[in-house]
């Protein structure tokens, strides 16, 4: 009966979720919950549950936002996993420039998942195109949300979408088994 309960309040949740433009991602030890911001609309990407784009006409194809979910056996550590990723790309794009975006998440604070670290980076690409990513430490997972634009204009404009869409990350210690 409980495992019945507990399927049929989550199917209520994604229900209700689902319908008012929120999206639920789930992972084998997480569950992120995220709105959809506004004239933004899913997209199809086999790789990535979440991928959303501009509802625009003549929208390049290096301009979206997905969120997604790493899960580790061990905790992962905000650092390390941020040194790791820029030095990956440096490696990869000679000349790209990174840095960080101060921006305060009020969503993202210590509880029984969140560790409440994070951190939001920025990648000034040699060739013009632009990456924000907010990096979220969890006990088990790491979060991303990134947004990618075709240039410092389109970031600009498309930047504060970007902020809503990581103002309503929740995000969930969650356990998958196979039966």
């Amino acid at each position: 009966m409980k495992k019945y309960l507990s399927a049929f309040i989550l199917s209520i949740l994604f229900v209700g979720q689902t319908f008012g433009q929120s999206k639920m991602i789930v992972g084998q030890k997480h569950t992120i919950f995220v709105d959809i911001p506004k004239n933004w609309i899913q997209a199809q990407n086999d790789q990535l549950p979440f991928f959303i784009k501009p509802d625009v006409k003549d929208v390049s194809n290096e301009t979206y936002i997905y969120v997604y979910g790493i899960d580790y056996n061990s905790k992962p550590e905000l650092s390390g996993w941020v040194k790791g990723n820029n030095d990956n790309i440096s490696d990869k794009f000679d000349g790209v420039k990174i840095d960080t975006l101060k921006q305060q998440f009020d969503n993202i604070k210590a509880n029984d998942y969140l560790t409440g670290n994070y951190l939001t980076i920025t990648y000034d690409y040699p060739n013009g195109r632009n990456e924000v990513i907010l990096v979220i430490e969890c006990k088990s997972t790491i979060v991303t949300s990134v947004l990618s634009t075709k240039d410092k204009a389109e970031l600009k404009k498309l930047l504060p979408s970007f902020i809503e869409l990581s103002n309503t990350l929740k995000i969930l210690g969650t356990t998958l088994k196979e039966e």
